[in-house]
């Protein structure tokens, strides 16, 4: 009985795979001065794709590869025409488009401008399909944009809208949040500009020591030499600079820059 009923079930299995009836494919976009990769299966001592078609032109070639590069600029097309990619395959063997981005319309994704919450959040807001990068929160400080906080573009949210945390420093602020789309392009929102009431001024309390860099609270810091490289970085009131050679140094923190030299 199991002998037979392994048999039946390979020749069903066989009859499947001889008579799979073809299906058609087809992906709709525009034109952008790239090409399309698409991964057709194997069946058998052959492959799915049968036919394939760009618009009303039907490609003639026997498809005889996993991969298949389509040359989209070959067509007369220009950028921005409508291009319909049709393809006929083996039901059981369905091919695959590697890039669909590829003609995807360049403004299918926006980032909204964020906005500052007074519980130190910011709020941002999404339109139209990201690429599969993270979302990057920015925050301009110490003359330069630096990532501060990120979040996964592919997380379910209520209205593509999200909350990250922030450390805004003493004075003005300014965040903005960027990512990319689809086609790889980086998006950058418009800056959100704000002054936050509950943050203190941060000052040196003392003056600078060979061992030690006292604040008036606790802060983020980062200590680079003239040549601009870091020798020390953390949050804290007390920074314990003993370990520091003779020289002059950089020191961030808050929202200012200063010299100090280390004498000993």
């Amino acid at each position: 009985m199991t002998t037979k009923l392994l048999l039946f079930i390979l020749f069903g299995l066989m009859t499947q795979q001889l008579f799979a009836q073809p299906e058609v494919l087809s992906v709709s976009g525009q034109y952008y001065n790239e090409n399309i990769f698409i991964y057709n299966p194997t069946v058998g001592d052959k492959f799915s794709i049968q036919s394939l078609r760009i618009n009303d032109t039907e490609i003639s070639s026997n498809f005889s590869s996993n991969g298949i590069e389509i040359d989209l600029g070959s067509y007369n097309l220009k950028k921005e025409n409508p291009i319909i990619i049709s393809i006929v395959y083996d039901s059981a063997h369905p091919p695959v488009i590697i890039n669909p981005e590829a003609i995807m319309p360049l403004e299918s994704f926006r980032i909204s401008k964020p906005r500052y919450l007074k519980n130190n959040k910011l709020r941002l807001s999404i339109q139209g399909v990201p690429r599969n990068t993270p979302i990057i929160v920015e925050q301009y400080k110490w003359d330069t944009w630096r990532e501060v906080a990120s979040v996964n573009s592919n997380e379910p949210v209520d209205k593509n809208t999200y909350e990250v945390k922030i450390n805004p420093h003493s004075g003005k602020n300014i965040y903005r949040v960027k990512s990319t789309n689809v086609k790889g392009t980086e998006i950058i929102s418009r800056s959100c500009i704000f002054s936050p009431r509950n943050v203190q001024n941060i000052s040196i309390q003392k003056k600078i020591s060979s061992k030690e860099i006292q604040f008036s609270a606790k802060t983020e810091y980062e200590i680079y030499t003239l040549e601009e490289k870091r020798v020390l970085n953390g949050n804290d009131r007390y920074i314990d600079i003993s370990s520091l050679k003779k020289g002059k140094y950089l020191l961030f923190f808050d929202n200012k820059v200063i010299q100090f030299k280390k004498k000993k």
